[in-house]
């Protein structure tokens, strides 16, 4: 009698603990257990979430398999394998000026989440610093601003001058290959001013540049690399990918309320120095790391690329993205935890980056 009593019980833990609790870690049914195979960039911040996610543990307590590619390599073999299908997910080194013009092109992408925005700067020579401090149609005209072509800053940058009624054409707009080439121009005198990443900030001010203004100051919270994905995984895997951005989610409240711990997880997989990776993560106001896709500043930003001439503008971009996967894993943390300051604050965000919430 007792030995069928422990066994009926044996049976029903089992079942309890294969089905999760609270629906948190159900495990997915249309993907069928088979693993998410998730891009990461690790020579740089941008895929901070999605590590974290991983070696925090996050995935794990979502109940789904995550297959991290390393991929250090150039945006276009990266979006390469994601049309082929060799991953599911990208997550960064791609930035967002790539994937939406391929969009513009044909190529069937659709963007699920954020991973990093902002951070970039105007960097100058000291003296030259008030120029940058009231920006009108005159103190702008004639500059020389170095650029490197496509990056999220620059278009972020002339996306707004243009929306501010401001002829992007009386600037003079010269593209170099890197910002390194760019600060010792402007060291040189042959150009006034360079829109340089938040990671080569701290290079221009050793070599003796100051940043004039912070590009999210006249183009708020603008996009970098997100989270991409096909139509076709959207929708044979959309659990999955409901669960990923959940532990995405997840990440982020552990980095900011375990900061050492968190800091240590990242790390171990993304290549940069720990003081550096300390400063991005924590200390810089102008660089962003959030899972929230914000569909209203892709919008923005893909009218940015329009004005800078990088597209034409002839699809409707809000076709290529789908907010519901981030909402509903948002709106899930939020029946769990309700008073959580941290789902509290993404669901106060929400209508203002993404659009109605009813």
């Amino acid at each position: 009698m007792g030995k069928k009593f422990f066994a009926v019980v044996s049976v029903i833990l089992g079942l309890l603990l294969a089905a999760g609790c609270g629906g948190t870690k159900s495990a997915s049914k249309d993907g069928a257990g088979e693993p998410l195979e998730v891009q990461i960039n690790t020579n740089r911040v941008s895929s901070a979430l999605t590590v974290l996610a991983e070696n925090g543990g996050f995935n794990k307590e979502e109940n789904i398999k995550v297959n991290l590619h390393v991929m250090n390599v150039a945006y276009a073999d990266i979006l390469s394998a994601l049309s082929s299908n060799k991953v599911h997910v990208t997550t960064g080194g791609v930035g967002s000026t790539a994937p939406l013009r391929m969009m513009e092109n044909g190529a069937d992408f659709v963007v699920i989440g954020g991973q990093m925005g902002e951070g970039a700067d105007i960097v100058t020579l000291p003296e030259r610093a008030k120029e940058w401090e009231n920006i009108t149609a005159e103190t702008v005209k004639g500059k020389k601003i170095g650029v490197v072509r496509t990056a999220s800053g620059d278009i972020a940058l002339r996306g707004a001058l243009s929306r501010m009624g401001i002829d992007l054409s009386t600037i003079e707009y010269v593209e170099l290959g890197n910002e390194p080439a760019i600060i010792e121009a402007i060291k040189k005198g042959e150009l006034d001013a360079g829109n340089v990443q938040a990671n080569l900030r701290d290079t221009a001010h050793q070599a003796g540049l100051v940043s004039a203004l912070h590009v999210d100051k006249v183009s708020p919270n603008f996009i970098c690399c997100r989270v991409l994905t096909r139509p076709e995984t959207l929708k044979t895997r959309r659990s999955d990918l409901v669960h990923f951005m959940r532990a995405q989610l997840k990440a982020y409240r552990y980095l900011h309320t375990h900061q050492d711990e968190a800091l240590a997880l990242i790390n171990k997989s993304i290549e940069v120095d720990e003081k550096v990776l300390r400063s991005q993560l924590f200390e810089d106001e102008h660089l962003k790391l959030e899972p929230d896709p914000t569909g209203k500043r892709v919008e923005e930003f893909y009218d940015s690329m329009k004005r800078v001439g990088y597209i034409e503008g002839k699809i409707d971009i809000k076709k290529q993205i789908d907010v519901s996967l981030y909402r509903e894993a948002l709106e899930s943390l939020l029946k769990e935890e309700p008073n959580d300051p941290t789902w509290l604050k993404f669901r106060a965000d929400y209508e203002k980056n993404n659009g109605a919430w009813s």
